[in-house]
């Protein structure tokens, strides 16, 4: 078992090295020129990070695209659309279904109040977004490694020291932490310490399957099963005991689309639970009419201290472009 172990961590480095290796070059083509960046006619802004998930990407987006449309902007966000099944361009309507546009795709389209755009591609998504949707500034979700785009803004969200992690699949790097030099801003979530803006992810009510919301003072006392499908669930089951609930938690891998065998599993451990409590990413990926009336999502909202000096820096983005604003 020891030298299986040895062995596995040897591959994984020597993995880690090769993967490094790749980024390096990749990003030299780029930084050289070698490698073009495509205009898209509109300003963009990216959304990214350069650790794998869990650092409030969604959120982050959801808050700033809320802050530029009060401003007249008319932001578009156009995100991969991670693991949905449907090829090419498509406008996000929060009646799709979770498998064909990618959770949080559909999460952001039925909560963030701007056209939500997913595209693989995202040189053809920012198109698309600009001449069809008439977008006045592009939010590129999860950007920062889709170089290919032509950025106007790079925003990057850290939630964690990152200083000392590997890349990826020795640690949990996407790139080495000295790329975040190639950032325009940079924002510490989830209580990461750094010389930057900082946002907080702060709980805000719960919601049933049908969207109602109720107070989060019906947490207080109850015993609650915690139920996620995320990358890093520890914030979100933390969030949950401050708030007074008496917490157990079962956890699936992230992006895990809920089947009828994890249902019984997740009602055999609820039978004494007042309450069910889930994500809002992992409530579009349950079936409504598996839930009984203890199934709640808890929503949070980011709180970006710097969220003025974010959207004046963009404003003078979109000024320059020459777009103008609505109305």
């Amino acid at each position: 078992m020891h030298a299986s172990t040895t062995s596995s961590s040897i591959i994984r480095k020597v993995l880690s090295g090769l993967y490094g290796l790749v980024i390096g070059v990749r990003n030299l083509f780029y930084d050289t020129g070698l490698k073009p960046a495509h205009e898209t006619g509109v300003p963009v802004v990216s959304i990214g990070n350069i650790e794998v998930g869990g650092t409030g990407k969604t959120p982050f987006t959801i808050a700033l695209s809320r802050e530029l449309s009060s401003r007249g902007l008319r932001p578009v966000i156009v995100t991969r659309g991670y693991k949905g099944r449907l090829k090419g361009v498509v406008q996000v309507r929060p009646d799709h279904d979770f498998r064909d546009v990618g959770d949080e795709a559909l999460l952001m389209a039925r909560v963030a109040g701007v056209p939500v755009v997913k595209s693989p591609d995202r040189v053809r998504g920012a198109l698309f977004a600009h001449r069809a949707l008439g977008a006045g500034i592009v939010l590129l979700d999860d950007g920062f490694q889709h170089r290919r785009i032509k950025r106007d803004l790079d925003i990057v969200l850290v939630s964690g020291d990152i200083t000392a992690e590997p890349l990826l699949p020795l640690g949990r790097l996407r790139e080495p932490f000295q790329s975040l030099k190639r950032a325009d801003i940079v924002v510490y979530t989830k209580g990461s310490e750094g010389a930057g803006i900082r946002a907080e992810l702060v709980p805000a009510c719960l919601a049933d399957a049908s969207g109602k919301v109720t107070g989060l003072s019906i947490l207080t006392g109850k015993k609650v099963l915690a139920v996620s499908g995320i990358a890093h669930p520890q914030h979100f089951v933390s969030t949950l005991e401050r708030l007074g609930a008496s917490v157990h938690h079962i956890s699936f891998p992230d992006h895990h689309a809920f089947t009828g065998r994890d249902m019984k599993t997740i009602t055999a451990r609820a039978y004494d639970s007042d309450l069910i409590v889930t994500t809002e990413k992992d409530m579009v990926r349950l079936n409504p009419s598996q839930l009984d009336s203890r199934w709640f999502a808890l929503r949070v909202e980011m709180h970006i201290e710097g969220i003025e000096t974010i959207a004046r820096e963009i404003e003078k983005i979109v000024e320059k472009s020459g777009i103008p604003r609505q109305g």
